[in-house]
Formats: structure tokens, C-alpha cells, sequence
């Protein structure tokens, strides 16, 4: 794809392979970047690395990813690419406790179904 003129919003953009891709999406040329992260501090921080847009959100809660979507669209337009990059590991493995294992798969497999 190519990325120049695009619009594009990374989830768990703040940090790793987030950040990354928010700041070769820049320099690619995309039009706006919406680094999206639970912590506004490090969305923020990206977003001043890339020139792009921060906005603080739990993709575990589906109000707040589609007021991601909305505030993201109603800035920049239409998304040309949402990257469904947030997500975090538990200690314990299977033995975790079952509220981690909802938090985790809230985070991993329900967040894409929100957007």
C-alpha cells in the first residue's frame, strides 16, 4: 500500500512495533498518523516524533475505540488503514486468572471488532 496522502491510526502506537510503524507511516508520507495508546504521555511523544495526532484509549472498550474512529475521522477524514497493533501478555500462561485472560483477549481479539 502505498502510504503517501493517507491516513492511518495505530493502536498501541507509543511503544516497539506501535511506534515504529507511526514513524515509517510518516515517513512514508501519510497525511495524518493517529498514534493511539492507553497512555496519553507516550501517544503523545510519538505523536511529536512523527508530526502525527494523539489520542488516549482502551481498546478493550468499545465506546472509546469509536470515539477513536470518530474523533479520527471528523479531523482527518475517512481512514485509509487502521492498525489493530495494541496488545500485552500476562505472567502465569493457561494458570493466569480468569480476569486477565478476559482483559487479554479484550485487548487482542475484541478491539478490531470495535473499529
Amino acid at each position: 500500500m502505498k502510504l503517501a496522502d493517507k491516513h492511518v491510526v495505530v493502536t498501541g502506537g507509543a511503544s516497539g512495533i506501535g511506534r515504529a510503524l507511526c514513524l515509517r507511516f510518516a515517513a512514508e508520507g501519510a497525511r495524518a498518523v493517529v498514534v493511539a495508546d492507553l497512555g496519553e504521555e507516550g501517544a503523545g511523544k510519538v505523536a511529536d516524533e512523527c508530526g502525527g495526532q494523539p489520542f488516549a484509549v482502551d481498546v478493550s472498550d468499545e465506546a472509546r475505540v469509536k470515539a477513536l474512529v470518530e474523533t479520527a475521522e471528523r479531523k482527518n477524514g475517512p481512514i485509509d488503514l487502521f492498525v489493530s497493533n495494541a496488545g500485552y501478555v500476562t505472567l502465569g500462561g493457561l494458570e493466569a486468572p480468569n480476569a486477565e485472560m478476559t482483559d487479554m483477549l479484550g485487548v487482542h481479539v475484541m478491539a478490531h471488532l470495535h473499529a
